[in-house]
């Protein structure tokens, strides 16, 4: 069995990757350009890779007999949880070998911030939303939704199960052992809230509502919307400095 997980960053790949290599006894490669993949590969294998569908990656993943998964969330949420991941983890400036294009200072920068908006609205936010947008238009690949993963763990990985094939192992005490406060414990503080939804309480209307347009076909794509909702820059803040600041 060999699994490669091709997502947007912050998108619960990782989670997903601890989870299934539990139930299938698989090694884990985690590697930020295909150029970092060994060239011996175990037979049994699951790869974690934010990269974009082009043809030689996904000519290589078919002759090496992977599987692909993609992860979708909403794109606000990934956006937020980019904007507290930078403040821990140096390595974020190697994603898409650095096509993200993270501005230095963003993690100081707040939801309400210019930086942040200018950052959300730019190519290189495009870049790394549209991993998760390429690789969910792939016809023959496993989708599952970060909030379905949420909602019912047991359900949502359930039927991955059913798609990849059964396990010995108990799904139960994988999900134990890949729970939120293993990650929120991490030295990056890889694990953050675990929510989805945040962005309604931390990012002003106005600009949810810029960044929706900018990326209006990321958001069709996956089946996301921006509904109506009200709040106001100073709590926006408030919860910031909650959840963001001091974590």
């Amino acid at each position: 069995m060999r699994i490669a997980i091709l997502s947007t960053p912050r998108s619960g790949n990782s989670w997903v990757r601890q989870v299934l290599a539990d139930l299938y006894d698989l090694a884990e490669i985690l590697v930020h350009d295909p150029t970092e993949i060994p060239a011996e590969l175990p037979l049994r294998v699951i790869l974690q890779l934010h990269w974009y569908r082009e043809p030689g990656l996904q000519r290589w993943l078919r002759e090496h007999g992977f599987r692909v998964l993609v992860i979708a969330r909403h794109p606000l949420d990934v956006l937020l949880s980019v904007l507290h991941f930078v403040r821990h983890e140096p390595e974020t400036a190697r994603w898409l070998a650095g096509n993200a294009e993270l501005p230095p200072g963003l993690g100081l920068a707040s939801p309400t911030s210019p930086l942040f908006a200018e950052y959300a609205l730019s190519w290189g936010a495009e870049n790394l939303l549209g991993i998760s947008t390429a690789w969910w238009q792939d016809r023959d690949a496993l989708r599952t939704r970060y909030e379905a993963l949420l909602r019912d763990p047991r359900q949502a990985f359930g039927s991955l199960i059913a798609s990849l094939g059964a396990t010995h192992n108990p799904l139960d005490a994988a999900l134990e052992r890949a729970r939120l406060e293993v990650w929120q414990a991490t030295w990056n503080h890889h694990g953050w809230r675990g929510q989805s939804g945040l962005w309604r309480s931390l990012l002003p209307p106005r600009t949810a509502w810029r960044i929706y347009r900018r990326h209006a076909r990321v958001f069709r794509v996956l089946g996301y919307t921006v509904a109506p909702y009200m709040l106001t820059v100073r709590y926006a803040e408030q919860r910031w400095r909650e959840l963001a600041i001091n974590r």
